[in-house]
């Protein structure tokens, strides 16, 4: 059993968590020979590529987690950049069932440069343990628990939320998003070559049961994985 920093690599294929910190943003971008994945897609993300000197044609599909802006703030003008180096390849948007972030976004965009559109958003609602295969990589998607939190109005009702177990060849990953402890996500981990989770909060409190992980219970699950990179954390 092991625990790593940002990067993991598998075979034929890595994973490299970008960035994360709760409360700003978070993206992780996973790579095949074929083709890559995005996973969330915080503020920075496009700098983040960047600063990979990244080939965004092997970019297919993008994957949502939940609509809160720390996962999906940076979609936006990552798109506006694939429009503005004539990408012209179709990209997959793949959320949670009933996100409206996600759905308002691209409708936003792609209303205001409808006619100068070169490449074509394919949004994909996953819902509870549906699959969606582009190329050989096979992402499922799992509902998990998860509540806003503003300092000002304190906790929000629950959301649309998903986490991810991504799998390629004969090794799979899962990506738990932001969530309270819950069994799918136990179920999807336990025995997974990597499990990313998010571990937000230091102590657990009674409020936090459906907003985070607290460092403590992301480490156990991460145990039943054969190994785990710890994200998100510090509480804003």
């Amino acid at each position: 059993m092991f625990k790593l920093q940002n990067f993991w690599q598998g075979e034929n294929w890595n994973v490299k968590v970008m960035y994360s910190k709760a409360g700003v943003a978070t993206q992780i971008l996973i790579s095949t020979i074929e083709c890559d994945v995005l996973v969330d897609a915080g503020d920075g993300t496009l700098r983040d590529l960047l600063e990979l000197d990244y080939n965004f044609e092997r970019l297919k599909a993008i994957a949502i987690t939940h609509g809160h802006f720390d996962h999906m703030g940076g979609l936006w003008t990552l798109v506006g950049f694939l429009r503005m180096i004539g990408r012209t390849s179709d990209l997959f948007l793949i959320a949670p069932p009933s996100c409206s972030e996600v759905e308002n976004l691209v409708k936003s965009f792609t209303t205001v440069y409808s006619d100068t559109m070169p490449f074509q958003i394919i949004s994909k609602e996953l819902s509870n343990e549906e699959k969606f295969k582009i190329a050989r990589i096979e992402a499922q998607a799992f509902s998990v628990i998860h509540r806003g939190a503003i300092k000002v109005f304190g906790i929000g009702k629950r959301i649309s939320a998903s986490g991810y177990s991504i799998s390629y060849g004969n090794q799979r990953i899962v990506i738990s998003g932001d969530t309270g402890m819950c069994q799918p996500l136990k179920r999807f981990s336990k025995g997974a070559d990597l499990a990313i989770l998010e571990a937000t909060v230091n102590e657990k409190t009674a409020e936090d049961s459906e907003v985070h992980l607290s460092i403590k219970e992301a480490t156990e699950i991460g145990k039943t994985a054969k190994g785990f990179i710890l994200i998100h954390k510090g509480s804003p």
